[in-house]
């Protein structure tokens, strides 16, 4: 646990264990609000998350781009799309310039119900950003990219 690891000085120890269980539990409010949703819309967890992937890119893309923000294989992102397809959340349609691949597009009216809820998640965090000044949203940031550009841990195998 945190709480075990030495630290750089003991005047940050206090900070340092009550940062890394806020952070604990940012990851799970989140997973369970994500987890919620798609329950609601009988959806995986993993669908949820593309249609608020789609809705931020404001364009079609590549199903090759999905693949990598999700963590999926190509195989499993075939799956998730033909699932979405298959409720009318997206369509496949061919690229412009490459008759031969195609590119995910979201059908924001059909999707309306699941956009709401990405929204309304959205603007929960923006409500509670605009608390901090500039200088500390900068500090946030920079602490969570640190964090999120750790490698993890490898287990003796």
């Amino acid at each position: 646990m945190i709480e075990q690891i030495p630290v750089k000085g003991n005047s940050a120890r206090e900070e340092i264990v009550r940062v890394g269980r806020a952070l604990r539990a940012v990851v799970q409010n989140f997973e369970e609000r994500r987890l919620q949703a798609a329950k609601r819309h009988h959806l995986h967890p993993t669908d949820f998350s593309c249609v608020g992937y789609l809705y931020r890119q404001k364009k079609a893309v590549s199903p090759k781009d999905i693949g990598p923000v999700l963590g999926l294989s190509a195989s499993s992102v075939t799956s998730l799309l033909d699932r979405l397809e298959q409720n009318g959340y997206v369509r496949r349609v061919f690229h412009p310039s490459d008759r031969r691949s195609v590119l995910i597009e979201l059908d924001e009216k059909a999707a309306a119900d699941l956009i709401d809820l990405y929204v309304g998640m959205q603007e929960n965090y923006v409500s509670v950003a605009s608390d901090f000044s500039s200088d500390q949203l900068l500090t946030i940031a920079e602490f969570l990219e640190k964090i999120s550009q750790l490698p993890p841990k490898q287990e003796n195998l």
